[in-house]
């Protein structure tokens, strides 16, 4: 029976990766999205960086661990992490709808926001960057400065 498993992949050998699973004949899927940030050209990107599913059977698990490109195949204990097809098929889907309808980026740099939580509660704020996924760099105006500090996305209210 076929499972799809998870696997890592070198960031830099994807296309060697690719190359290698079709010289083995496997099946594999690597999704991707459109998205959009404000006031750009949508760009497509990979919806999971550094992770593909492999579509094969467990028999050939060491098959696929060894195949250059592949960083490794996640395990929980003693058990190969598996997608069923349906949640791939919500995958696929997932991924068209992107590229009819483009993700728009919820935050932007230069987005006016207000604190919703934190000491600053309340305090009007400008996005100045966003260094990571969970925290952003604002601009809030303190004593009658401009501040640039630290915030959780959490504490933002767009």
């Amino acid at each position: 029976m076929k499972v799809w498993m998870v696997a890592t992949y070198k960031v830099n050998e994807l296309n060697r990766l690719k190359d290698n699973l079709q010289n083995q004949d496997f099946e594999y899927y690597h999704p991707k999205i459109n998205t959009k940030k404000y006031n750009l050209t949508p760009k497509e990107e990979p919806l999971f960086p550094g992770y593909i599913f492999i579509h094969s059977s467990i028999e050939n698990y060491s098959k696929i661990k060894y195949t250059r490109g592949i960083s490794k195949v996640l395990r929980f204990n003693n058990n190969i992490a598996t997608l069923e097809d349906d949640e791939i098929i919500e995958l696929k889907k997932i991924e068209s709808e992107s590229f009819s309808k483009p993700i728009v980026q919820q935050i932007f740099i230069g987005q006016e926001a207000t604190m919703s939580d934190g000491p600053l509660k309340g305090s009007f704020i400008t996005i100045a960057s966003m260094p990571n996924k969970d925290r952003v760099n604002i601009f809030i105006h303190i004593l009658g400065k401009k501040r640039k500090v630290t915030a959780s996305l959490d504490e933002i209210k767009l």
